[in-house]
């Protein structure tokens, strides 16, 4: 089937909408110490639940405010830039302002709408059309130790079919159009879901969303 470019934005990513709703039945009627338990030696295992939840919403507003906000919106960025803050925390909102679980999902909706009105002004072409870099030194680390450069070229080269791509003069530098923003936020959301199942599977407790097995979800492992 040949792909139209003339897709609104929406129709491209029609998984949008059922995000939030995804991750509140997921979390609902969880304990506070159910929330904050980590589970030390797995690799999904250092962020609790509740930190998967912040991470997401935060991951969208990193995304649609400060990578490509300038170059979609100017000076007149959608929602406040303090929500970019992570209090000195690893790439999760402040959790200082953000820490009940209402909070969290409140502000997890208020990034995925943020991601449908921009979806709603586009279409297919417009966002590949719509190009942005960044660059990303090999000794980039987060605060965790994982290195950005090593995940970039591990995963993220590899799983996006396109729209995602390194220069050819410049190893620390990559390119990437606004559909792959959107679908690598989607994915972000799918990765952190099934890790919060993953901590549920050791609480003894039932998933509850039924989740498709794109993108990273393919790449990478939950022992």
């Amino acid at each position: 089937m040949t792909e139209s470019l003339s897709t609104p934005g929406r129709e491209v990513f029609p998984e949008y909408p059922g995000i939030p709703g995804m991750y509140e039945r997921e979390v609902n009627g969880l304990s506070a110490r159910q929330l904050d338990r980590t589970q030390p030696g797995k690799s999904w295992g250092a962020w609790p639940i509740r930190q998967q939840v912040s991470h997401v919403a935060w991951v969208h507003y990193r995304w649609y405010i400060g990578l490509v906000g300038k170059g979609l919106f100017g000076e007149n960025l959608p929602r406040d830039k303090s929500l970019l803050d992570t209090g000195g925390g690893d790439r999760r909102l402040d959790p200082g302002r953000f820490h009940e679980m209402g909070d969290l999902l409140a502000a997890l909706e208020d990034a995925i709408d943020l991601a449908l009105e921009i979806l709603g002004g586009e279409t297919l072409g417009g966002m590949r059309e719509k190009t942005f870099t960044r660059r990303i030194p090999g000794d980039q680390r987060w605060a965790s130790g994982d290195g950005a450069r090593e995940w970039t070229e591990r995963v993220t080269l590899k799983a996006h079919p396109r729209g995602f791509w390194g220069d050819e003069t410049d190893p620390d530098l990559f390119h990437y159009d606004l559909e792959y923003v959107f679908r690598h936020t989607l994915w972000e959301c799918y990765a952190h879901l099934k890790t919060i199942q993953a901590h549920k599977k050791t609480m003894g407790l039932a998933p509850l969303a039924d989740i498709p097995e794109v993108g990273y979800l393919k790449a990478l492992e939950w022992e």
